[in-house]
């Protein structure tokens, strides 16, 4: 049994929010949440939905952001991370680890920060241990 609950989103990283948007909203008819900021990181982030199945763009507002390194090593948009959502992230991790893998990152938000009304807890798996794949796992509790 896994824990893992589901996948909760794909993660594209763009040079031109703007420009993206108009392409998933044309072409897939996607529905999309708020923009929001992401200032500690230098992110924006534009959350979309395209049927039953979430999303989302992020494009840099500053060269050291972790989407701006991202653009820069991958030479241009492309899929930034998987995300696995997670009942308890602290027990996710002990298993994960517990079958041999690595955690690289865990990421806390300052207190009252939320996103599409939930408080996250994430954690980062490198991609040179996942096959080339970022991923995060991300525990969500309603605001």
């Amino acid at each position: 049994m896994s824990f893992v609950k589901r996948v909760e989103r794909v993660a594209l990283a763009v040079e031109n929010l703007e420009q993206a948007r108009a392409y998933f909203e044309k072409c897939f008819g996607a529905q999309f949440c708020p923009e929001e900021l992401i200032e500690d990181m230098g992110i924006r982030y534009q959350p979309f939905d395209i049927g039953e199945s979430k999303m989302e763009l992020l494009q840099a507002t500053r060269d050291d952001s972790p989407v701006a390194r991202f653009l820069k090593s991958n030479g241009g948009p492309g899929v930034h991370h998987i995300t696995y959502e997670v009942d308890d992230l602290d027990a996710a991790i002990q298993e994960f680890e517990a079958r041999g893998g690595k955690i690289a990152y865990r990421h806390t938000y300052k207190p009252g920060v939320t996103f599409e009304g939930y408080v996250w807890r994430e954690a980062f798996v490198h991609p040179k241990d996942a096959f080339g794949v970022l991923i995060h796992f991300a525990e969500k509790k309603k605001v």
